[in-house]
């Protein structure tokens, strides 16, 4: 039996014969605040805002009786450890940064990257040990590896066939492509085995994939790499090669997420971790929906997850404790406290209900039945590959070879000039698209030989630079830009004809990505109709006539008038000797319709933007190259 007496500021509890003293802390006293920042998959609804909000309301307290408040905030892998060495080294939050500029009270007590390599990168670039890997323990962690329609893994031998990356290098090496499996394979998956590749510039598991391929070419465990492993040119080539089967980079999860959604026409293996593959059959995830805007995605259930072979690669989200000026030893204290709350079992038991496995040091169960259910293997992957093991040399040398490895691209910018951009619209076009060549020559290596082009168009289209080498062409075209001004028409459909008829005779590396990228504020209203550029189908599966504008409407072969919602982009109509892909972002009173016809008859992407976002919009298109 326990009692209590308060004196004064001290309380005194009896417990049987024992006597236990306590300093009663002052209501109003200020609490010790833990900022944790996390990359966006333990950030999904129900977990770490929500655990941060119960811990809070819980009244934890350090060992001196102060409450203890979290702030979690949501911040991508690679903003992480950027802007943490930049305050580390005194410069404050850097460019894109985590939290708000300027707000020392969100320098980070924990970071939570989606993998532990990250950590590595910021104790190398920091020059100092800003984390203590033996302090640093997982939250929840979760497996990369190979995400496919249950059918297409059927298809290949799974679940009791084991399958890796050589198994869809062979398939896509295959002339046949699918037709090599005519037992199994469906003819609305197309010929061609389509492959989505995350660019790890941007993605985390762009990232380790890239890691896992050097490690599989070099035969060797991430731990056991070198500098001159990576350097190797039958490890180049593997790398290379397995760069040639990717279509196009996808700059993050929505425009993956968009790929998935718009059907397995569009793509067929997605390089991913298993949380993601659950989040996606829960509905828990967005894309980019019909009128170019982010829409709640509704469940996916047919995907299952296929553990490579070679290795899976482990993402533990790990939590970090930061040592650095502004982190108090109460602060570590306290974040120590909100460490053990999320690894404890009922934290637990609500990560696992998102797809998460429990670290594998807290050796807790999981349901197998219901990880089955989703299409993962409840068992550990049999190779495990883990990226946090790299030495930092090797790691540097791995990122910086990016753009030596990556797939070259041929891109032709095609650009709205008329009347109706006049003023914002054009400047922010301009903005957008000087800032997107910049990033493109960044993440260029002269090896590499990307290519760009610009055309715009108004009553007729102009061709105002041929495809080139990216590092001399990009002065033109930003001359060009400079000069643009809008009056005129809309001869949408000319100028995309023109930008395809480009990218496909440029004289490039035979495997380049070609595309055209389209920015328009408009709907057509001059020269060729859409249906002289790609083939369309109905819902009926008829052919359709459209000619795209000024609001015309689409009629099926069938005899049925359709709205242009309800045609789909099935392939080009115009003779290419390469295939070649048709970007687009639409603002203003374009098309939005039009723009996911183009995308989805070449398997590109489209998206919609406000006038506010859209130098940003545009920016953000060179994770795509």
């Amino acid at each position: 039996m326990k009692r209590f007496l308060i004196v004064g500021a001290v309380l005194v509890i009896a417990m049987g014969g024992a006597v236990v003293v306590r300093q009663v802390v002052a209501q109003d006293r200020d609490p010790v605040v833990i900022v944790h920042w996390a990359n966006s998959h333990p950030m999904r609804p129900g977990l770490l805002p929500a655990m941060a909000e119960a811990f809070n309301k819980g009244h934890h307290e350090t060992a001196a009786g102060d409450p203890i408040k979290v702030v979690v905030l949501s911040c991508d892998s690679a903003a992480q450890a950027n802007d943490l060495v930049s305050r580390v080294k005194g410069a404050g939050r850097a460019e894109h940064g985590c939290g708000t500029q300027g707000d020392a009270s969100q320098d980070p007590t924990i970071v939570t990257p989606q993998s532990s390599d990250w950590l590595v990168n910021i104790n190398h670039q920091a020059g100092r040990e800003v984390i203590d890997f033996g302090a640093t323990k997982n939250i929840a962690e979760t497996w990369l590896g190979i995400v496919t329609y249950r059918a297409m893994a059927e298809c290949l031998g799974w679940p009791d066939k084991p399958l890796g990356y050589a198994d869809i290098i062979a398939l896509r090496a295959d002339k046949r492509g699918w037709a090599a499996y005519p037992d199994c394979a469906q003819l609305e998956w197309g010929t061609t085995p389509l492959l989505a590749f995350t660019n790890p510039e941007t993605s985390t598991s762009g990232r380790n994939v890239l890691i896992s391929l050097y490690a599989i070419a070099a035969g060797k465990k991430p731990a056991d790499l070198t500098v001159g492993d990576i350097e190797r040119p039958d490890v180049v080539n593997y790398v290379k090669n397995f760069q040639g089967l990717v279509d196009h980079y996808m700059p993050g999860t929505i425009p993956l997420n968009t790929k998935i959604f718009q059907g397995k026409k569009s793509g067929h293996f997605f390089l991913m971790p298993e949380d993601n593959l659950v989040s996606l059959r829960l509905g828990n995830e967005e894309a980019i929906a019909t009128d170019g805007s982010k829409q709640p995605l509704s469940p996916i259930t047919d995907l299952v997850m296929i553990y490579p072979k070679e290795g899976a690669t482990l993402n533990g989200n790990p939590g970090a404790i930061v040592n650095a000026p502004w982190v108090t030893s109460e602060q570590r204290e306290a974040a120590g406290e909100w460490m053990e709350y999320l690894r404890s079992d009922a934290q637990q038991a609500i990560f696992a209900d998102a797809g998460f496995r429990p670290p594998h040091d807290l050796q807790l169960p999981i349901d197998s039945q219901q990880f089955e259910a989703w299409g993962l293997n409840a068992q550990m992957p049999e190779v495990t590959l883990e990226p946090g093991d790299l030495k930092p040399d090797v790691l540097d040398q791995i990122i910086n070879s990016w753009g030596a490895v990556k797939k070259p691209a041929v891109v032709t910018f095609v650009v709205d000039v008329s009347g109706s951009m006049e003023g914002e619209r054009l400047e922010q076009v301009k903005k957008g698209l000087e800032r997107m060549l910049e990033e493109m020559s960044a993440s260029d290596s002269p090896g590499n030989n990307s290519r760009v082009g610009l055309v715009t168009f108004s009553d007729g289209s102009t061709l105002k630079a041929a495809p080139g080498p990216l590092d001399t062409t990009k002065f033109q075209i930003g001359q060009a830009v400079e000069a643009m001004e809008a009056s005129g028409g809309t001869a949408l459909y000319d100028a995309v004809a023109l930008g395809v008829q480009l990218s496909d005779r440029d004289d490039a590396d035979p495997d380049a990505t070609r595309a055209v990228v389209v920015l328009s504020d408009g709907v057509a209203n001059k020269g060729r109709c859409l249906d002289r550029i790609v083939e369309m189908q109905a819902p009926d599966e008829g052919s359709v006539t459209y000619c795209g504008h000024n609001g015309e409407q689409a009629t099926s072969s069938t005899g049925a008038v359709l709205s242009p919602d309800d045609v789909r982009g099935d392939k080009l109509a115009m003779p290419t000797e390469h295939p070649v892909q048709v970007f687009f972002v639409g603002f203003g009173s374009a098309d939005i319709a039009v723009g996911r016809i183009l995308a989805q008859a070449t398997h590109a992407e489209y998206q919609g933007s406000t006038e506010k976002d859209l130098a940003s919009v545009i920016q953000n298109l060179s994770g795509y190259f």
